[in-house]
Formats: C-alpha cells, sequence, structure tokens
C-alpha cells in the first residue's frame, strides 16, 4: 500500500520525483531502484493468473486447460494472449462478457457445461477463433448474432445439445465454416437460408434430429462445397427429385434410421461425385434400382434393416464401382434371384444371406 502511493505521489504533475522505501528513506539507488520495483509490480498482471485445478502453458502455445475445475464462470483473469482454452466438464452456464479480453484466442472448448444461451454479440473480440466446442450443453435456441465476430471459424460444434429454433441470420458471419455439428438436438425444420452463409462448408451433420423432410430448398443448395451430410436418426419420409438437387461436390450421404418409404426416380440424379450411402433401417420394401443406378461413382452401399422380400434381377445395375455392398438384417427376405448381383466391382459379404431361397 505504501509503495503504491510513493510511486503515485510521484508522478503527480509539477511534484519533483522521488523514489522512497517504506520507511520513508531515499534508496540507494535512486531512480533506478524505483523503476525496477513498477517493472516488477507490473509483470505479474501482464501473465494473467491460473486459477485453481487449471493448467497454464506460458510456452509460444499459451495453453490453459480447466477441465473439471468446478467453474462457474469463464476465468477472466487468464494470460490475455492464451491462444487455446479448454472449459470442459464445468458449471459455466452462460458466457456473457467474459471472452472479451481473448483476442488471440484460436480454440474454445465448452463442452460438458450448462450453457443454455450464448446470447449475442458475446464472441465480437474471437476474429483469430478457429474452433468452437459448445456440445453437451442446454442450448435451445441460436440469436441473431450469438456468432458475430467469428469470421475465420473452421469448426462448430453444437451436438448434444436441446436446440429447436436457429434464427435465419444466426450463422451470418460463418462464411469460412468448414464442419458444423448439429447431433443430438430437436430440430424439426429449418428456416429458409438459415444455412446460406455457410458458403465453405464441407461437412453437415444433423443426424439424431427430428426432420420431416431435407432441408435442402434454401438451404442445402447453397452449399456448393458439401462432401459429406448426415441425415441419420431423422423422420424423413421421401426422397424427392428435389431433394438434393446439385449437390455435386457431395461424397457421403447418411439416411439411416429415418422412416423412408419413397424416393423419386431422379432422387440421387444430382450426386455425381457420391461414393457412399447409408439408407439402412427404413421402410423401403423394394430395392431402389432405379435412382441408384446414376450413381456412377458409388463405393459403398449399405441397405440392412430394410423390408425387402425379394432381391431382383440385375438389383443393383450400373453400380461398376461397387466395393462394399451391406445388406444383412434384412427379416422379411425370401428370395434373391442368380441374377440380383450382375454388376461388375461388387463384394457381397453379409453372412446373414447365406442358405436364402434362390
Amino acid at each position: 500500500m505504501e509503495l503504491a502511493r510513493t510511486v503515485e505521489e510521484s508522478s503527480r504533475p509539477g511534484k519533483r520525483r522521488r523514489c522512497t522505501s517504506a520507511d520513508g528513506a531515499a534508496p540507494k539507488h535512486g531512480r533506478r531502484v524505483c523503476g525496477l520495483v513498477v517493472v516488477m509490480v507490473l509483470i505479474p498482471a501482464a501473465s494473467g493468473f491460473c486459477p485453481s485445478l487449471c493448467t497454464c502453458e506460458s510456452d509460444r502455445n499459451l495453453r490453459t486447460s480447466c477441465i473439471n475445475a468446478s467453474l462457474e464462470v469463464v476465468p477472466i483473469q487468464l494470460n490475455p494472449d492464451v491462444r487455446y482454452i479448454n472449459l470442459t466438464a464445468n458449471q459455466i452456464t452462460n458466457v456473457h462478457f467474459t471472452l472479451a479480453f481473448y483476442y488471440q484466442l484460436e480454440s474454445l472448448d465448452l463442452s460438458r457445461n450448462r450453457i443454455d444461451s450464448l446470447g449475442s454479440k458475446n464472441f465480437e473480440s474471437q476474429e483469430k477463433l478457429l474452433a468452437l466446442n459448445v456440445s453437451h450443453n442446454v442450448l435451445q435456441s441460436l440469436l441473431k448474432d450469438s456468432f458475430r465476430g467469428l469470421k475465420r471459424l473452421e469448426l462448430l460444434r453444437l451436438g448434444d445439445n436441446q436446440l429447436e429454433l436457429i434464427h435465419p441470420t444466426a450463422f451470418q458471419a460463418l462464411g469460412n465454416l468448414r464442419r458444423l455439428e448439429l447431433t443430438n438436438n430437436r430440430l424439426i425444420s429449418f428456416e429458409p437460408g438459415v444455412l446460406k452463409p455457410l458458403v465453405s462448408l464441407e461437412t453437415l451433420l444433423l443426424d439424431n434430429n427430428q426432420l420431416l423432410e431435407v432441408p435442402y430448398e434454401g438451404n442445402l443448395e447453397h452449399l456448393r462445397a458439401l462432401r459429406h451430410l448426415d441425415l441419420a436418426g431423422n423422420l424423413i419420409e421421401f426422397i424427392t427429385n428435389d431433394s438434393f438437387g446439385t449437390l455435386h461436390e457431395l461424397r457421403t450421404l447418411r439416411l439411416a434410421g429415418n422412416v423412408l418409404m419413397e424416393l423419386d426416380q431422379s432422387a440421387f440424379a444430382g450426386l455425381t461425385a457420391l461414393q457412399l450411402i447409408d439408407m439402412a433401417d427404413n421402410n423401403l420394401t423394394t430395392v431402389p434400382t432405379v435412382q441408384l443406378s446414376k450413381l456412377y461413382n458409388l463405393t459403398t452401399l449399405t441397405l440392412s434393416g430394410n423390408s425387402f422380400v425379394r432381391l431382383p434381377a440385375v438389383a443393383f445395375q450400373n453400380l461398376f464401382q461397387l466395393r462394399e455392398l451391406h445388406l444383412d438384417r434384412l427379416d422379411r427376405l425370401e428370395h434373391i434371384d442368380t441374377r440380383s448381383f450382375s454388376f461388375a466391382g461388387s463384394i457381397l459379404t453379409s453372412p446373414d444371406l447365406l442358405g436364402l431361397s434362390q
């Protein structure tokens, strides 16, 4: 306290600078000692403070890990130059006004907390952030400016929340995003344009929601860079000619665990680069031969757990690149035509088919 008072008084205008010790005596080395003391006082503030039960690396990585550290708020006293913060498995409920100090942040993990809202504009200072993980929380909605400022973000994990509503412009700032995970939420549909800003998106995980249809119009149709799409575990009944349009870069499509009953004849016509499609555990009663025949680059096909009664001749025609065919758990299957697998390059390894009538 006395040191702080002495330094403050010595800096007042019109007053001669004088360095004294706590007992009032002049130091032997005058101003040099005073300057040294001031520097020593300021250094701890610049390096930040590491909370209890956390580990803070002060090397060039500037990494802080507070996993299961019983934190209720995001710590604001860390090194302001920190690049990686892991706050997994705490009791944090929000991020309001707690991240403004960390301009150099590149990765932030807030998974397995109790966050119910990201609020608005709480990431405005994180222009260098590349990865954000808010999975396994209790988010119910995403607001208009939830991700404002995250212009360099490449990975966004929002899986295992309770999301039901996403504002039409929630992703407006995420033009650089490569991977978006929305697995295990409560999404029924998307407002038109929600996904439109994600022009760089390559991987989209929408599995285990409550989607009633493929959100193509106004959304998927804008994702020209999309390579991997997971729609498994939803409530989709039909695939129309317009469900996927012309997603020319799509490589993998997962539709397992829906309630698919019908596929329009040109349902997959625009998916010219598709290599893997999984339609296991649906309600298909016939092999979608015509629909699949346009997938000339398909290497892996899964139709397990459907309601096929028979496999007709050339059921998999034109699939000349096919290397894996999964047809197990076909409980209603009674007949397999001897020409069912008359296509080049096929491999059939499903043991559950052995012994069936041909």
